[in-house]
């Protein structure tokens, strides 16, 4: 019998938000003689690291390879909010489990993964929580913005600074200014702080990848709290927050953890 291998393959699809918009995506589909695992990409605050490369590395070892937006960014139509960054992790996650995206698009349903850099990781983790068949998540500097909005409450004199990075990335997005996004945090600091995630991760398959020279996640706030509370498998990188330095040392560590479970 002659083995059918299907083509490698880069397809720009929407896939429906946690609203009533749909999601602009690219999935990044590997050669094969079937069904492949998925991974899917989270990307962060405002969508300057999308990760593409890595998409395109993952695709060439065997990955199917999502790589989203959220509403309001990257071409994505709506208002972008963090609460729809939220809701939106969580509606990809649900749909590309679905038996209709898994058969259509050749995916292993039980080799599903969630990689999340910064603002991707927070979401990607409250997704994994929200999604329990998902297998694998992987938080790759992931910033708690829950956490980032209780300092603010406690420490108001770094309100307009925060701001700023806020209103600097808004810049980027649609329908949206730094003192909306401010007053996200502030108003939902308690139920977005991904430390109190704690119970919905027991005995799930979670690593945590961080650098000692992380700029923006900084290790001892966003990654060593986090570790502490938390379930988790653990990588330190020698690199900066977007992984620009020693990106290979980076990609191969955390997916050979990956190809290890």
């Amino acid at each position: 019998m002659e083995t059918i291998t299907n083509k490698a393959s880069l397809s720009l699809i929407a896939i429906p938000s946690g609203g009533d918009e749909e999601l602009f995506c690219r999935l990044y589909s590997p050669a094969s003689t079937g069904p492949a695992p998925l991974i899917v990409l989270f990307h962060g605050f405002p969508g300057k690291q999308l990760n593409m490369d890595w998409a395109v590395r993952l695709q060439e070892i065997g990955y199917h390879v999502l790589v989203t937006s959220y509403r309001g960014s990257i071409g994505s139509p709506g208002a972008f909010r963090f609460r729809h960054v939220l809701e939106d992790a969580t509606a990809i996650m649900e749909h590309v489990a679905s038996p209709s995206f898994t058969e259509q698009h050749d995916v292993l349903s039980d080799q599903i993964t969630i990689v999340g850099h910064s603002m991707g990781g927070f979401a990607g983790l409250h997704a994994f929580a929200a999604v329990p068949h998902i297998k694998h998540y992987i938080g790759i500097s992931p910033f708690n913005f829950g956490l980032i909005g209780q300092l603010i409450l406690d420490y108001p004199e770094h309100e307009d600074a925060l701001r700023g990075v806020l209103s600097r990335g808004a810049s980027f997005l649609t329908a949206t200014d730094g003192d909306t996004l401010l007053e996200e945090l502030k108003t939902n600091h308690a139920s977005w702080n991904l430390l109190a995630l704690k119970e919905e991760l027991k005995n799930r398959s979670a690593l945590l990848v961080t650098s000692e020279r992380d700029e923006t996640s900084v290790k001892a706030l966003h990654h060593d709290l986090l570790q502490n509370a938390g379930y988790f498998e653990e990588l330190v990188v020698d690199s900066d927050h977007n992984y620009i330095e020693n990106r290979e040392d980076a990609f191969v560590a955390w997916t050979k953890w990956l190809e290890q479970r």
